[in-house]
């Protein structure tokens, strides 16, 4: 979770809870416990949504190594069969083969 995320949901709940314990004096100036309950919800919701953001993050991480990893191993592969081209055939017909060098 998010160092902001977090503090703010606890800054939050501290709040509801605050709120609640002293409700008979907050009603008369338009605290109501409707907006109190709606606060703790979100603090709630935006503690969930942090977790699957956490989550995701993680799997982005793990994709984007998977990737790089692929990408590495393409590399490679492309490198051996250009060799190939390369050698068995004369530097005008390399674009024949798709192979882009010059040399």
């Amino acid at each position: 979770m998010s160092k902001t995320h977090v503090e703010q949901v606890q800054k939050a709940l501290m709040l509801v809870a605050g709120l609640r314990k002293n409700v008979e004096l907050v009603k008369n100036r338009g605290i109501n416990n409707e907006q109190i309950r709606e606060l703790e919800q979100m603090a709630n919701e935006l503690g969930i949504m942090d977790k699957e953001l956490d989550n995701l993050r993680l799997e982005v991480s793990q994709k984007t190594k998977k990737a790089n990893q692929k990408l590495m191993e393409m590399k490679g592969k492309m490198i051996d069969l250009k060799k190939i081209v390369k050698h068995y055939f004369d530097s005008s017909r390399w674009k024949d083969f798709g192979v882009q060098d010059k040399r």
